[in-house]
């Protein structure tokens, strides 16, 4: 058991220090399709199980719906596994389409691989801002930030592309399609945010 968590350590630090190196790593070991689709709904319950747990933390007027919703397993689970999936095929897809050459089983381990390192950095966030809230927030902000720079360093490595700044506006122009296209979609099928 020693050698999988020593992995894992050693796998998160070349992740912080040198993430085109991790994220080549990563694809190096090349699991099965099954064993990726597992760690992916294995993070898609460490995600809801920490969300519970933050809920119990949180004064009861501070819970949000959107929040509530992620707690709950039976939505929560089914939400968060979309939503990465959603990541791993825009990483895929978006980045095909200006000549990138990755599949879009490696995006999917690489998504599965951040958002575990995601949740263990808001699992740390959690406790900071019990102890130290003005810290928690300024943390809170560096997580959002790192997640977003290893997204661009991860999305490169996975089509080798060279010019991160690049990669930077096309996962944006990414994300302002795939709202766009939501709030569309709802729109036509008639749902609403909640205000």
């Amino acid at each position: 058991m020693n050698g999988w968590r020593d992995l894992v350590v050693d796998l998160a630090r070349e992740t912080l220090q040198s993430p085109r190196g991790a994220a080549g790593r990563l694809i190096a070991f090349d699991p099965p399709t099954e064993a990726r689709w597992l760690a992916l709904l294995l993070v898609a319950v460490l995600a809801v199980l920490e969300t519970r747990l933050a809920l119990l933390l949180m004064p009861v007027g501070e819970v949000g719906g959107v929040f509530a919703v992620l707690a709950n397993p039976w939505l929560g689970v089914p939400a968060q596994v979309g939503s990465l999936v959603l990541i791993a095929g825009a990483m895929a897809v978006i980045g095909g389409m200006f000549g990138g050459r990755g599949s879009f089983n490696d995006a999917l381990l690489l998504v599965v691989w951040l958002e575990f390192l995601l949740t263990v950095a808001q699992a740390v966030q959690m406790v900071v801002m019990l102890t130290l809230p003005p810290v928690g927030a300024l943390f809170a902000i560096a997580v959002l930030l790192g997640f977003i720079w290893l997204m661009v360093q991860f999305t490169a490595a996975l089509h080798g592309f060279s010019n991160l700044f690049k990669v930077f506006l096309g996962m944006v122009a990414g994300f302002i399609a795939i709202v766009t296209a939501l709030a569309l979609v709802f729109g036509v099928l008639g749902i609403t945010p909640p205000v």
